[in-house]
């Protein structure tokens, strides 16, 4: 009986400490099903990456400084909250072209490369408080966190000014 005891104690323990877990991940999930809840309440995007559909279930949003538009599926896929570090980088030795680099948090990189695998062939959407500011094309599964805005219609100032609309 004390060896069962014994060993109901240490699942019990076992169970307890897996659940107990690191919550931050599970705070973060949620945070997305906040968002996504919150996006349909007030028909906003949030900053963040989404998928953009074929429906016309999805926002309508037009690309910033373009004539096109695209639906964009109001659940998002990573939002501002899951973004580690922002930071502008200039591509090429004459540097006439910046990018804004957005590393994505160590504990959610396993969501950017799902989303980006299932999503090969497809577009998805950069959202900065509600306005449409990237569409990139998936190529291939993104491992490792990295996501970027690298449209050449953006100045550095403008995408400095992105850094701080986003204030992570």
């Amino acid at each position: 009986m004390k060896n069962v005891l014994k060993v109901l104690s240490i699942l019990l323990i076992g169970v307890l400490s897996f659940s107990c877990g690191d919550n931050s991940q599970k705070v973060m999930l949620a945070n997305i099903d906040y968002t996504y809840a919150q996006n349909r309440k007030d028909s906003t995007l949030a900053t963040g990456w989404y998928y953009i559909t074929e429906s016309s279930e999805g926002y309508k949003r037009q690309l910033d400084k373009t004539d096109e538009f695209y639906f964009i599926h109001p659940k998002p896929i990573i939002v501002k909250e899951h973004f580690d570090k922002l930071e502008i980088y200039k591509d090429g030795e004459l540097k006439l072209q910046s990018s804004l680099l957005i590393k994505i948090h160590r504990n959610f990189e396993h969501l950017w490369a799902d989303a980006t695998e299932k999503w090969e062939g497809k577009r998805l959407a950069l959202i900065i408080d509600d306005v449409l500011v990237s569409n990139p094309k998936v190529m291939s599964r993104i491992e490792g966190g990295g996501s970027s805005l690298g449209r050449p219609v953006y100045s550095e100032e403008e995408l400095e000014a992105f850094i701080e609309q986003i204030g992570i």
